[in-house]
């Protein structure tokens, strides 16, 4: 690979994004810690400062400025925080060590905030891991899935000693739909709609709506996954994912979702996979299937096709532009000799 080269992201215009709300209330923690320990108020909680305005901007472009203590932040924290080290690898090029120490500035914040009795609860601690491996510098090349790695994740999910139904089934899901964690975690039963494939009005990012598609392949996995669970003993849970907790079967976690999509990573050597992977190797996929980027926006459920040009499409190497750039310039001399010829 050539040399990255850093552009300045947040520019004193991009800091303007932010809302007066968070800012308020990360600035009443930071005037807390400081009084604690002035001595390193111009060195570390700088630092802190700078890496939360890089979380809050990300906020404000990502997630339209969503209030960092309300129900909605609490309820999809760990989408909100798997998207944000994808922006962080992809868009800042940090390495791990630094999106970890990120991670820690925005939990020792919440933190902060349940121990004042400010919040209930701690919107992802322990349902989020740091990145392993924080102390090498350099961080994965790639982080869309090439269809040679999809094929051997899809070969590597038959394997029953390792993964379980329930494994193929949340990869499966994952990829054809290309939809968060947030709105997979959310499936139920009755949302299910077989005949058109789809699970139907699942509540996802700011509360929107939407419907998590699937395709034949999957469908047929899901028929037997419905039959599996009418053996299973008094089962009447309408959560699509399940986990036998305690001797009994419960909807399966965030944290458990994440950790079955962590193991089904290490099929082609990644440790740092989330389901954020997922999504971007899908749409990713499907614009160079079918470069309509019109229509990946649309799957995405992204307001804005910039969104998905920025962050979900894989740019082009400068080999594969010159070999598309010579296939069009051949083009065009033959279109021209062509069209002399029939003068």
């Amino acid at each position: 690979m050539g040399k990255i080269i850093k552009v300045k992201y947040f520019t004193a215009e991009k800091k303007a994004l932010i809302s007066n709300e968070n800012k308020k209330l990360y600035d009443k923690y930071l005037k807390s810690s400081i009084i604690k320990n002035k001595d390193v108020k111009e060195t570390t909680y700088k630092v802190y400062q700078n890496y939360m305005d890089h979380f809050l901007v990300y906020l404000a472009e990502e997630w339209e400025n969503i209030s960092l203590y309300s129900e909605e932040f609490m309820e999809n924290a760990v989408d909100i925080m798997e998207g944000y080290i994808g922006f962080c690898q992809e868009v800042l090029f940090n390495n791990k060590k630094v999106i970890n120490t990120k991670i820690s500035t925005v939990s020792s914040f919440f933190l902060w905030s349940l121990k004042r009795g400010l919040i209930d609860r701690h919107p992802f601690d322990k349902k989020l891991e740091r990145m392993k491996g924080a102390m090498d510098e350099k961080i994965k090349d790639s982080y869309f899935l090439t269809e040679e790695q999809v094929e051997q994740i899809q070969e590597g999910l038959l394997d029953e000693k390792k993964f379980d139904f329930q494994d193929r089934l949340i990869w499966n899901i994952a990829l054809d739909s290309a939809n968060r964690i947030g709105a997979i975690s959310k499936l139920t039963l009755s949302s299910l709609d077989l005949d058109n494939m789809v699970f139907e009005n699942i509540r996802e990012k700011r509360g929107k709506l939407v419907e998590v598609a699937f395709e034949e392949e999957t469908k047929e996995l899901i028929e037997q996954w419905l039959e599996m669970r009418k053996e299973m003993d008094n089962l009447e849970i309408d959560s699509f994912f399940i986990t036998r907790y305690a001797g009994q079967w419960k909807p399966m976690s965030y944290s458990s979702l994440q950790e079955r999509v962590r193991k089904i990573g290490k099929i082609v050597g990644i440790d740092d996979f989330y389901f954020h992977t997922i999504r971007k190797t899908k749409l990713n996929l499907l614009y160079e299937q079918t470069g309509n980027i019109d229509m990946v926006a649309e799957w995405a459920n992204h307001n804005s096709i910039e969104t998905s040009k920025k962050h979900y499409i894989k740019p082009k190497s400068k080999a594969q532009l010159r070999r598309e750039m010579r296939e069009l310039i051949k083009k065009n001399k033959d279109d021209k000799k062509n069209k002399k010829d029939e003068e």
